[in-house]
């Protein structure tokens, strides 16, 4: 089956619309509303999702059907996402309700639960424009190379003094967003050069889920 289709976007009353550059889709998104927003920063930073659309097109178009927020491809397995408090008014559509088979509905309270996480990656997110990504991905094995135990983004642009510290930071960033480095600090306290990074233990989870 070929992958949804993002649809246009609506928003609805006093909702804010947040463009974001998306690195795993290569292009810019348009996203309405806070917790949009916020979910789209959950699987944009985890590792295991290779692949999602942005209010995707629903497969069955000859009955009515719920709107989702996000088709994702997580560790190969599809999954439809809809933010639990939202309905839609728009013909030929129904309300999003939990019952809703093949959906899985997310509530503004389980994202607030990642919410450290969720700012910390709308800091880091924009440093993976497209035109860092040749630079950054000459350097990655390098950096990776640089992480020990217990190594902060200082310590790695610190051994690497010959290297713009601003590729080297980027190239950080980059690794965590692959799943080839790991930080914990970026589920508990706000990111800064003093966040600590490793490389990503067997068996681990490398992102809220």
């Amino acid at each position: 089956m070929a992958d949804p289709v993002a649809l246009p976007v609506k928003r609805l009353p006093k909702q804010t619309l947040h463009h974001a550059w998306a690195p795993k889709l290569s292009r810019t998104i348009v996203l309405a509303g806070r917790d949009q927003l916020h979910l789209w920063v959950m699987l944009e930073a985890h590792p295991g999702v290779t692949r999602y659309c942005e209010r995707p097109s629903w497969p069955d178009e000859t009955a009515p059907y719920p709107v989702p927020d996000f088709w994702v491809l997580r560790e190969g397995t599809p999954i439809w996402f809809a933010l639990q408090e939202r309905a839609s008014s728009e013909p030929g559509t129904v309300p999003v309700r939990e019952a809703d088979p093949g959906l899985t509905t997310i509530s503004s309270g389980a994202l607030d639960l990642h919410r450290v996480w969720i700012q910390n990656w709308l800091s880091l997110l924009p440093y993976l424009g497209p035109a860092t990504r040749p630079s950054v991905e000459a350097l990655m094995s390098t950096v990776i190379g640089a992480v020990g135990l217990d190594t902060s983004f200082d310590d790695v642009e610190r051994q690497l003094p010959n290297v713009d510290p601003l590729l080297v930071r980027t190239a950080v960033i980059s690794a965590l967003h692959q799943g080839r480095l790991f930080s914990e600090d970026l589920r508990h306290r706000p990111w800064d050069r003093s966040t600590r990074v490793c490389v990503l233990p067997s068996r681990r989870p490398h992102a809220p889920r």
